[in-house]
């Protein structure tokens, strides 16, 4: 606690310096650039953000203090969306200036650098000397403060943004940009696995990350510098892999707080790649298992979680389950809500997962925006191919310390065939074995009608396309209700609930979905 005021002191400041000294250096280069090839942010309930008096005064908001008001203003375009930004920029600032909060975290300094020098040539395109004078001292102490702060950390930390913004940087001075190469291969390094997947196993984050290495191969080309071959050959890598994430009727696999809000987005990061070959998961890895046929796409979370800033979105649901088929999803996650101010907590939780869950209790303990506090310790795969047949296994020992259980999933399917069946097992870790009540959930995607037969053992499931699938378990079955979030709309669904005690040393519940 001392040392975090202590630092908040000297944060102070060194801002309070640069406000004195904002810097003596002279922009080279300020006009005529833009390398923002997709805009991430959802604009469509912040469309009218800019129309609200003092909107510059919103706090916890990154549309604000990344500056991204600044793209709406463009978009109104004309003498007043140039005004509404310019004294947005002006005001923000001066509210936050001294500050030491989320304002001067470098991933946000980085945002606003990257926001005024994409936008300096509208937002200056009618200002007086002072005002332009005004923005470049803006700009001076963002580039001095994003400088100062970026080198505390070690360049292992760096998010391709902060590479991305440093680059720009460097340009816009007139200043060399040296060891590109190698400082790249440092930050990848940290930010993805050996697969070329995100090590958040957020598709919404792995897109993002293709679009920073986009835009840094722009400015790169723009400024006449040479382009390190590793730069496209892991772009290719990281693409391949995001091409997979996609269920047969084309929503996204909603996984560590993804959503369909951000579909068209992802999807344009892939628009021009329309022949990406397909890959298989690899036989041993940690990550979203996925696997796909003619028929079917199958997703199983086996994430190891760490306590790397990396982990910090992921959702509490390891072993959840994802199934489509014949273009339409049938087994799903809950999904997530976006907010200005973050995910709703809740839909990380286990229980809004279709996996198993023992004592109603999370599997991982979730904080927000934070790595979670206890996790699984060891998160194992596997998987076989016999012929055509496929076995895949995953387990956790998440529970092992307060309940003494292992939790285990297998499931089996064949290439080009609509069925899929599944043993889930709860182990003790004891030669006791200590009765728990578990839950293993299978939420159902919207508009399916659900029909329980006579037996309790069996459900019965008519797609909108008029599929009929059956559900079978071999212990009783339960309807409860749960929910969906289609593009942050929150829509009622059903979900399927296999519940008991356990008795015995090995638990094993068996569950199948087929075709009719």
């Amino acid at each position: 606690m001392i040392k975090k005021i202590f630092l908040t002191y000297i944060k102070k400041i060194i801002l309070i310096y640069f406000f004195i000294l904002p810097g003596k250096f002279k922009f080279k280069f300020l006009s005529n650039l833009n390398f923002k090839i997709i805009d991430f942010n959802n604009y469509e309930k912040n469309k009218n953000l800019i129309f609200k008096n003092s909107f510059y005064k919103l706090e916890n908001n990154p549309i604000i203090y990344n500056y991204d008001f600044i793209i709406l203003c463009n978009k109104l375009g004309g003498k007043r969306g140039i005004e509404l930004a310019k004294s947005g920029v002006f005001k923000c600032y001066e509210i936050n200036k001294f500050k030491s909060n989320i304002f001067w975290e470098t991933e946000q300094i980085a945002n606003r650098i990257f926001n005024l020098i994409n936008n300096f040539d509208f937002i200056n395109s009618i200002s007086t000397q002072k005002d332009e004078k005004k923005l470049k001292k803006i700009l001076k102490i963002n580039i001095n403060a994003f400088n100062r702060f970026l080198f505390s950390k070690n360049l292992s930390e760096y998010s391709l943004l902060e590479l991305k913004v440093y680059i720009l940087i460097k340009f816009i001075l007139g200043e060399a940009v040296t060891n590109i190469k190698k400082k790249f291969e440092i930050i990848i390094d940290n930010q993805i696995d050996s697969f070329a997947m995100h090590k958040s196993y957020n598709i919404f984050e792995q897109a993002q990350c293709i679009n920073n290495l986009d835009e840094i191969i722009s400015i790169l080309l723009n400024f006449n510098n040479d382009i390190p071959e590793i730069f496209y050959l892991t772009k290719l890598k990281m693409e391949t892999v995001l091409a997979q994430y996609f269920h047969k009727d084309g929503t996204l696999a909603l996984f560590n707080g993804v959503s369909n809000i951000n579909l068209e987005k992802i999807k344009l990061s892939l628009s021009e790649k329309p022949n990406i070959r397909k890959i298989q998961f690899p036989d041993n890895l940690n990550g979203i298992f996925f696997y796909e046929d003619k028929n079917k796409k199958i997703f199983l979370d086996s994430v190891q979680p760490t306590s790397s800033v990396h982990s910090k979105q992921l959702s509490a649901g390891t072993l959840s389950l994802e199934f489509s088929s014949c273009k339409e999803k049938i087994i799903t996650n809950c999904g997530a809500l976006e907010k200005s101010t973050g995910n709703a907590s809740y839909l990380r939780y286990s229980a809004a997962h279709s996996t198993i869950v023992l004592e109603n209790t999370n599997i991982s303990e979730i904080r927000d925006n934070q790595p979670h506090i206890k996790y699984p310790q060891m998160v194992s795969f596997k998987k076989q191919i016999e012929n055509s047949k496929h076995s895949v296994e995953a387990s956790h020992n998440g529970y092992i310390k307060k309940h003494k259980k292992i939790v285990k999933r297998k499931i089996i399917f064949e290439e080009s065939k609509n069925y899929l069946t599944g043993e889930d097992s709860i182990i003790s870790s004891t030669s006791k074995s200590k009765e728990l009540v578990f839950h293993i959930r299978f939420h159902i995607f919207p508009n399916i009608l659900i029909t329980q037969t006579n037996n309790k053992r069996s459900i019965i499931l008519k797609t909108e396309k008029g599929n009929i699938w059956l559900f079978e378990a071999n212990k009783d079955i339960d309807l409860e209700e749960s929910v969906y979030i289609d593009k942050n709309n929150v829509k009622e669904t059903k979900q399927i609930v296999l519940k008991g005690i356990t008795r015995n040393n090995r638990e094993k519940i068996n569950w199948s979905l087929s075709k009719k």
